[in-house]
């Protein structure tokens, strides 16, 4: 029997939203976070909202190739993974979501493509403060997820991550 193996257009989609969301996740908690609202901030706040919108898209792209694409078999703990993977894919939306009000709330989206300034302190405006519990939510899910692809590939080794091009 042949193993399954997503197309080869939802690998490249799940690892390029993997390295986004992934250097998202870190770069505004440990980097953005820190810095002070200056003008240096600025190119960062660039960089992450850029990524953030792609990191968006890719994750309604993968919604409309799942759709389009055969899934694949049941496995231990199939109905857990879809909530985890489901719970997770919403929560980016939700980031995208609150930092997009976020930045035209904040003036930070004139700040950045404009000719504005940062607001003194971010935390002032509630999306912020989603946007902050929404990360932790989210860093929680990718770890599961993540947990629970290493669970499968190594103790019950069923070569699940072969669906996603590792492996054989």
């Amino acid at each position: 029997m042949r193993q399954f193996r997503y197309a080869t257009s939802q690998i490249l989609v799940h690892w390029f939203s993997a390295l986004a969301i992934v250097f998202l996740l870190i770069t505004g908690t440990f980097i953005l976070a820190e810095l002070p609202n200056t003008p240096e901030k600025v190119g960062n706040l660039r960089i992450h909202m850029l990524i953030g919108g792609f990191a968006g898209l890719l994750v309604l792209w993968r919604f409309w190739l799942r759709g389009r694409h055969p899934v694949p078999p049941p496995v231990i703990g199939h109905k857990l993974a879809r909530i985890v993977r489901m719970a997770m894919n919403l929560g980016i939306l939700l980031l995208v979501i609150s930092g997009t009000v976020l930045a035209f709330q904040s003036g930070a989206f004139e700040a950045v493509f404009g000719s504005g300034s940062l607001p003194a302190d971010f935390m002032e405006f509630l999306p912020r403060k989603v946007h902050g519990i929404l990360t932790k939510v989210v860093m929680g899910l990718v770890a599961l997820h993540v947990a629970g692809a290493l669970y499968h590939q190594f103790f019950l080794r069923d070569r699940l991550m072969a669906h996603m091009g590792i492996g054989k």
